[in-house]
């Protein structure tokens, strides 16, 4: 794009501020004519002459000496795609540009990227401020990654030089990230600059070589998932495989340390208040996987993001010219069939039966022409309906149908107005049907007939008219260059809604149809009407300014911080306003006073003692709910550890407490989601001395399907965890389905890569759900709109007055969440009796009821993971663990085997009984205690002794 440096390098706005090149501005068409959307934000890129004509077919046409604005738009999350993004500050960058006149340029912003950004909490909070740090091309529909130019270091230097004088930022793919950002990379042969696209690095070594320097070369980079060995490295791995020094492990350690996952990217500090570097208006350029560096350099080079080829012989068909098709034939030598065939010649392009030159249409019947003639002189005739009425045309053909020519003219001269029928409605009956019309938002035809006592048809006939004589009205003020101003107006030619918080001088003149604030009179007209003006989203009474509301919200107005933000930020948050809170009334509290009072002569009983609050939500209320273990005092309410009603007593045990009698699961309450360690975290938090044992929400653990234990917190927010009675939160399945790189990703809190994180919900910052309660970061439940997509149903579920897809959201400290409706683990609906955290599980977290029962679930996921050796048996194949029987029970079927060392740990005895064992003295049998070598004994003093064996993986859990 060529600027063309237009003297003019700002101007001043209807609301009175001053803009120049580069300021980001709000920028939005009349409120009639963008259907009631948010402000876009654009940055201008230069002004142009009044006279500059917008694109072909544009609506800004002959617009006098009014100066134009040529535009770079941006988009926000919404525009692009329709995944629930809570961040209204966030925009993504385009190469997108618009021309708008000056007058359509509503008011300033402040757009940075991010890595300018010092401080993003506080830059969010200030008004009329946004960031970005992705690119969105409407071409491709792609995202990209916006790096700055400074950050970029594994290009040539003269490319890089070239870079940081034309443009502040790159656009790139996000695999490009890491390697344009990483330290200078050249090829260890001719040490020369290796880019992505033609070098491959060695796994082994870590070299980087050029693929055209190899010998032989290679033809192109190893496919996605398979890593390449230079020559020295694959020759030394063979000899250790060979001298059996290289030994594979199930369980390997990476070769990435966690140090190196620990390495965040070196952002570039953001103090410097400069204006972007700029080339020919754009701060940005694509420079990804499909840009040759020596290309940059040329001032040319196309800055568009760029995507594969699409040229080649996996894409185009190979069509011969038309000189090879041409065959050569000898004179005389004629082609002989192997056969008579069964088909006529066909002609080359056409299909058998199909019709060659002929027309395809066959011609039934022509219209006379003495039909022309006649309708000519109808035409030419004087009637009592224009020539155009639909029932005048009817009427004649008709007639010349039913008489012939001529006594059709003499029937059409002696016509009258009531042989055609006219539609008329009288000027009360056009004020009922435009009513009807407004209040419907549409023609309800046997609703509007019921209340006009006319027939549906007639109402259907008239709205025609009706339109059409609005549409003349319409154009014929259009040409006489005047505004139109009626409620059912196809285009309104105003200069645009006023900017925020002003009003332009002219407003006194403009109907408050034509405009997106109300006007004094409407205020007015609502207290002549004794009508209470409340605002559609935060029901507030109060404000000093009205604005419209959008199509999607009901009501009639918007106070002015809820319009304000709205036409900004494109978001409405429906937290009810303190004056719009309603009181408790007097009445109840009087009533409940003297309930209270009134007593009986029954002696009191003592108190109870004082319960401490609930571990998990550290309140009281409501006490009715609260459960209390009778072994180790731990008091939680029932929703926030899901105790069902008729469990609750005063006989109530946790599930540590049963554990420990029925030894069911694991003894050793250690969550396997968490890390071992926590204590990086708990080192960090000063606690207070309690009375009470230390409860805390980490102590809320369940038991899982493999006889451990998980924290109610981690089990909830991952999403592959499901549970197998949501009611109680137990048992927990799916632990083996979370994917690896949760498990290898390294916690940003405790700098640990073990146990599963999570990522927060609106920026990329890892950490362990554990951890995160422990840091104090915010935790709870948004509700976002039902967007049903390909991928199938979405669950909708009801929590107080929010409706929609619940997600459960971890959110880290940088992001601002005081404007948003975010509920805690531990809120109450009083409808429902629910927290938050059950209506999540119940409706989420849930196993559907057709699933097949638990043993069977869990080996269905082990079936994916562990694999299967098949054995030859009498020349059958069958499936078969390759092991022998269990030691202990004899069974030979099991998910694993173990080794047994007797010599490491002590294994609890093993009781087996037997048929034909005797009964004892006092009616019970006598257990024969048996080793894992076999021998039976039952005094149990010789079961230390024997050789390694083989057990089955529920035994083995008897060892631990």
């Amino acid at each position: 794009m060529v600027l063309q440096g237009y003297k003019v390098n700002s101007a001043k706005l209807a609301n009175g501020e001053t803009v120049a090149q580069n300021d980001h501005v709000y920028v939005s068409l009349p409120w009639s004519e963008r259907d009631g959307t948010p402000y876009n934000i654009a940055r201008i890129i230069e002004f142009l002459p009044p006279h500059t004509s917008p694109k072909k077919g544009s609506r800004f046409q002959n617009l006098g000496s009014e100066l134009m604005v040529r535009l770079s738009l941006y988009y926000r999350p919404p525009d692009v795609s329709l995944r629930p993004i809570n961040d209204f500050r966030l925009l993504f960058a385009a190469i997108h540009t618009d021309i708008q006149p000056l007058s359509n340029v509503r008011g300033k912003c402040y757009v940075r990227h991010k890595d300018r950004i010092d401080d993003l909490l506080k830059w969010k909070k200030l008004p009329d401020h946004f960031y970005f740090v992705k690119f969105y091309d409407p071409y491709i529909k792609r995202e990209f990654e916006v790096v700055r130019t400074e950050g970029v270091n594994n290009i040539p230097l003269e490319v890089k030089e070239a870079l940081l004088a034309r443009y502040e930022y790159l656009v790139t793919e996000r695999e490009m990230v890491s390697d344009l950002t990483e330290a200078f990379r050249s090829c260890c042969i001719c040490n020369k600059w290796a880019s992505y696209q033609e070098s491959v690095k060695c796994e082994a070594c870590k070299k980087h070589y050029h693929m055209s320097c190899l010998t032989p070369p290679l033809i192109g980079k190893p496919a996605k998932g398979y890593s390449w060995f230079c020559i020295p490295c694959s020759f030394q791995r063979h000899q250790e495989v060979e001298s059996e020094k290289f030994r594979f492990a199930i369980n390997g350690a990476s070769t990435t340390t966690a140090k190196n996952k620990q390495k965040a990217k070196e952002k570039i500090t953001a103090t410097d208040a400069r204006p972007d570097v700029t080339f020919r208006g754009w701060p940005w350029r694509y420079f990804g996987l499909y840009t040759t560096p020596e290309d940059a350099l040329d001032p040319e080079d196309a800055i568009f993001p760029r995507a594969a080829t699409r040229v080649g012989s996996k894409y185009q068909a190979n069509v011969p010219s038309w000189e090879e098709q041409e065959k050569p034939h000898a004179p005389g030598v004629v082609e002989v069939e192997a056969g008579p065939s069964r088909h006529g010649l066909i002609d080359r392009g056409y299909e058998p039966g199909e019709r060659r030159y002929e027309s395809t249409i066959t011609v039934r019947s022509n219209p006379s022409e003495d039909l022309g003639a006649y309708m000519e002189e109808i035409r030419s005739m004087k009637l009592p309906v224009p020539p155009h009425d639909v029932e005048r045309l009817n009427l004649a053909i008709d007639s010349y149908t039913a008489m012939g020519r001529d006594k059709a003219l003499h029937f059409m001269r002696r016509t009258k107005l009531a042989d055609f029928k006219p539609i008329h409605f009288t000027d009360k009956e056009t004020e009922i049907f435009e009513a009807e019309l407004e209040r419907n938002g549409g023609l309800v035809t046997h609703e509007t007939a019921k209340m006009l006592n006319k027939t549906p048809a007639e109402v259907l006939r008239f709205s025609y008219i009706w339109k059409n004589r609005q549409l003349s009205k319409e154009n014929e003020a259009l040409r006489h260059h005047h505004k139109v101003s009626t409620s059912h107006a196809r285009q309104n030619k105003t200069l645009g809604a006023p900017s925020l918080g002003r009003m332009r001088a002219a407003q006194d003149h403009h109907s408050d149809d034509e405009v997106s604030l109300y006007g004094n009179d409407f205020a007015k007209r609502k207290d002549k009407e004794k009508e209470t003006l409340k605002c559609a989203a935060c029901s507030t009474r109060i404000s000093t300014v009205w604005w419209r509301c959008p199509r999607t919200v009901q009501g009639e107005a918007m106070c002015e911080d809820c319009g304000s933000n709205y036409r900004k930020y494109g978001v409405i948050s429906f937290v009810k306003s303190e004056d719009s809170k309603k009181e408790p009334k007097k009445d109840t509290i009087a009533k409940k006073a003297k309930g209270d009072a009134s007593g009986t002569a029954t002696p009191v009983p003592p108190p109870p003692p004082k319960l401490p609050p609930c571990a998990n939500c550290k309140k009281m209320e409501p006490k009715s709910m609260m459960a209390r273990c009778k072994n180790c005092t731990y008091s939680v309410h029932s929703g926030c550890y899901g105790i069902p009603s008729q469990d609750m007593g005063p006989d109530w045990e946790c599930d540590l407490c049963v554990n420990a009698k029925t030894e069911e699961n694991h003894l050793k309450p250690q969550c396997v989601l968490c890390p071992h360690d926590l204590s990086a975290i708990t080192s960090k938090i000063k606690k207070k001395p309690t009375q009470h044992p230390e409860f805390d929400l980490l102590s809320a653990l369940k038991p899982t399907e493999g006889r451990r234990w998980a924290h109610i917190l981690c089990s909830a927010y991952l999403p592959e965890v499901t549970y197998a009675e949501p009611a109680r939160m137990k048992p927990v399945e799916g632990v083996m389905e979370v994917s690896r790189d949760k498990w290898e990703n390294v916690c940003s809190l405790c700098n640990q890569s073990d146990g599963a994180v999570i990522g927060c919900t609106d920026c990329d910052v890892l950490f362990h759900p554990a951890c995160a309660w422990l840091s104090g970061l915010k935790i709870g439940f948004e509700f976002s709109l039902a967007k049903p997509g390909r991928h199938g149903t979405v669950t909708v579920t009801k929590f107080r007055d929010s409706e929609g897809v619940m997600s459960p959201g971890i959110w880290c400290k940088s992001h601002d969440l005081t404007e948003r409706v975010i509920y805690d683990l531990w809120d109450l609906d009083p409808e429902q009796n629910e927290t938050a955290l059950q209506t999540y599980v119940s409706a989420y977290k849930a196993i559907p009821p057709h699933d097949s029962f638990a043993m069977l679930r869990k080996a269905q996921r082990l079936e994916r993971f562990l694999p299967h050796i098949v054995d030859q048996e009498n020349g059958n194949q069958h499936l078969h663990s390759g092991l022998a029987d269990c030691a202990d029970c004899h069974i030979d079927v099991s998910p694993l085997w173990h080794d047994i060392d007797p010599s490491a740990s002590t294994p609890a005895t093993v009781e087996i009984k037997h048929e034909d064992e005797k009964m004892d003295v006092d009616g019970e049998e006598r257990p024969v205690l048996q080793d894992i070598n076999g021998n039976t004994s039952t005094s149990g003093k010789d079961l230390q002794k024997g050789k390694k064996r083989k057990v089955c993986h529920l035994c083995y859990f008897r060892y631990k």
